[in-house]
């Protein structure tokens, strides 16, 4: 499957093509040619291939009558690459046995993955704000390696182990690049972008799991959006990716808990408290009334 970034190459996709059979083989070079640059064509090869995670940050050009040369540098050895291989199609081939089954919808598979990565995942805090990965260790935080493996990663391991479980499955999945601007960092930033009964949605399982209050705590506010829901908050290149117009499988559209009314809030909560329900979430409707009161009438809602 081409991805929208590989179609918008135009006469420049022989170099994507060269890059991405050059780290399948472990080759020593391969050539570019056109207005791509080295480094933006590998970051959205290894992108759109997550299973390359043996390739390092770390790329040499050189150029020599109009002909340029990208050198890239490998993270382990051919036989540590193998070894790391049957380790993740194994830890994969498990998590999906566990999870998921034929009588799952494609929203439920796509939750599964999403709690899945939020529940076993430990954010590596330290890491940002590095320009330069600093040991092998730093390395595989931002892939697939450190997400499944290693359960200690930052948000492009993360969408990277999201990508690989879909494309295990079949589920039509991207890893998006771009720029977050939250409360708790803002700088580049990757997650994903899924497709679901032909609807395409972004899911930031990242920004899920660092605004939770702990690993057993549910959070879904950025699972299933639309381009304007993420767009508050996220930036990115919108013609390398898919456009995702609306979100009729956001977790609180689809459970429901799409609040815009004080009646309404109550009503839910009730029924929440008489189902015994261990956690509520629920979303405020933007520009709704109860958008306006919401902060004086929670404590007052849960009370009556």
């Amino acid at each position: 499957m081409q991805s929208v970034y590989y179609r918008n190459l135009g006469a420049s996709q022989s170099s994507y093509n060269a890059a991405l059979q050059c780290f399948r083989n472990r080759a020593r070079s391969f050539p570019i040619s056109g207005p791509v640059q080295a480094n933006d064509l590998t970051d959205h090869v290894l992108n759109d291939h997550p299973e390359i995670f043996y390739v390092g940050p770390e790329l040499r050009a050189t150029s020599f009558l109009m002909k340029t040369s990208v050198f890239p540098t490998y993270l382990y050895s051919p036989e540590e690459t193998a070894k790391l291989k049957k380790q993740l199609d194994a830890t994969a081939d498990e998590i999906i046995a566990s999870l998921i089954n034929d009588h799952q919808s494609d929203y439920d598979k796509v939750r599964a993955f999403h709690d899945y990565l939020k529940s076993t995942v430990e954010y590596a805090f330290e890491t940002l704000g590095r320009d330069v990965a600093r040991s092998l260790s730093d390395m595989e935080t931002q892939t697939v390696i450190g997400a499944l493996l290693r359960h200690r990663c930052v948000c492009a391991g993360i969408a990277s182990a999201f990508k690989f479980l879909c494309d295990r499955i079949g589920l039509e999945c991207w890893s998006v690049q771009g720029l977050g601007n939250g409360t708790l960092y803002s700088g580049r930033h990757r997650w994903n972008i899924v497709r679901i009964n032909g609807y395409y949605h972004h899911v930031d399982v990242t920004w899920d799991l660092q605004y939770a209050d702990s690993a057993s705590t549910p959070n879904y506010g950025y699972l299933n959006l639309s381009d304007e829901e993420i767009g508050r908050d996220h930036t990115w290149d919108r013609k390398n990716y898919p456009e995702c117009p609306s979100s009729p499988y956001n977790y609180f559209r689809v459970n429901n808990a799409l609040m815009d009314c004080r009646a309404q809030l109550e009503t839910f909560l009730y029924n929440s408290f008489q189902m015994e329900e261990e956690f509520i979430m629920f979303r405020v409707v933007r520009g709704s009334p109860l958008e306006r009161e919401i902060n004086g009438c929670l404590s007052d809602s849960i009370q009556r």
